[in-house]
């Protein structure tokens, strides 16, 4: 059976090591609407292993336009409930519980590594910046308006990083929800999933995601501007703050790359498809298919080093990162390229 996320671990920058990090991440997504119909699959797909949803709404015949994971039949029902079936449907592999009501001022968020906010008024997203202080936890807020939105994230419990209230010092007056202003659909699902992108991005420390970036995104003119906010001092909210430390990026594990040469008493795994190892036999290779690597890695030896290869050098990368999560350090990969 092919590995649910094989298309993750063949990228160079991926790996297994980064896919455990998504399983034991526990996320708080704030609000089922607009921005959360497109956001929540695509993390959910990632292999988030515990994902909690707030919101005590229901479904509005005026919602379908934007909110795509819900159906003409969901009308009248809570929109945290049936976005945890979508989502648990999608990926049974993952935890996901629904809270079918409103998050308040009082309410204590603990144990959470990253809080999305999808809510559609500044009340709530002024709320939901407290709370991320309050909890030490980085928030990820998205908004939109008619043709336009922004992604931003924000850690003001960092003695130098910008919270929500640096942004917007002053809660603006003119800005109008979904309901008063209207919005193109695709507007929301873009705004959307790129704040499902920045998640994955920073949470996995690929490429430069950190507090106090700020992504504004016209969907009319279709420009992208991207800014790096500084921390505010003065701000009355985070500015006396009590400081805590930000979440590390993730390195990944040191995989050497040994030349055909170097080879000793390795035991060599061939890790690429059946019509590939006839097309091009290895000797004395043992082979398993990088699919078939979880269900069989239990076949190779402690006490000997293991060193996997197939054309390209990525797969077998994959294949050993995988075994080193495991607690198999004598691995590499043998290099295909070289031989």
């Amino acid at each position: 059976m092919t590995n649910r996320y094989d298309r993750h671990l063949s990228l160079s920058e991926f790996t297994q090591g980064h896919q455990d990090l998504l399983k034991n991440t526990k996320l708080l997504m704030v609000g089922a609407g607009g921005l959360a119909a497109p956001a929540l699959p695509y993390l959910a797909g990632a292999g988030i292993g515990h994902i909690t949803i707030v919101d005590d709404d229901v479904v509005d015949v005026a919602n379908l336009h934007r909110q795509t994971i819900f159906k003409t039949s969901d009308i009248g029902k809570n929109k945290a409930e049936l976005a945890a079936q979508y989502i648990r449907d999608l990926n049974p592999d993952i935890k996901v519980a629904a809270v079918p009501q409103r998050l308040n001022s009082g309410d204590e968020i603990d144990g959470f590594d990253v809080i999305l906010d999808g809510t559609d008024n500044f009340e709530s997203k002024k709320l939901l910046n407290e709370i991320s202080i309050r909890s030490k936890t980085p928030l990820i807020a998205a908004s939109v308006e008619q043709f336009s939105g922004s992604v931003s994230v924000f850690a003001g419990f960092d003695q130098h990083s910008p919270c929500y209230q640096c942004l917007f010092p002053e809660l603006p007056l003119d800005c109008k929800n979904c309901v008063e202003g209207g919005i193109l659909g695709t507007v929301a699902g873009l705004a959307g999933m790129y704040q499902a992108h920045l998640t994955l991005c920073f949470l996995l420390g690929i490429g430069d995601v950190k507090p106090g970036t700020v992504l504004s995104l016209n969907f009319k003119t279709m420009r992208t501007q991207q800014l790096s906010l500084p921390k505010n001092p003065e701000c009355e909210i985070c500015g006396k703050a009590q400081y805590g430390a930000q979440r590390e990026k993730i390195e990944p594990p040191a995989i050497p790359l040994l030349h055909p040469d170097e080879l000793k008493d390795h035991v060599v795994v061939d890790v690429r498809t059946f019509e590939e190892i006839f097309e091009k036999p290895i000797e004395n290779a043992l082979h398993i298919p990088l699919d078939d690597i979880p269900g069989r890695y239990a076949e190779l030896p402690t006490d000997k080093p293991i060193a996997f290869i197939c054309r390209s050098n990525r797969r077998s990368r994959v294949a050993a990162e995988y075994l080193y999560a495991r607690g198999y350090k004598n691995v590499c990969v043998l290099d295909a390229l070289g031989a």
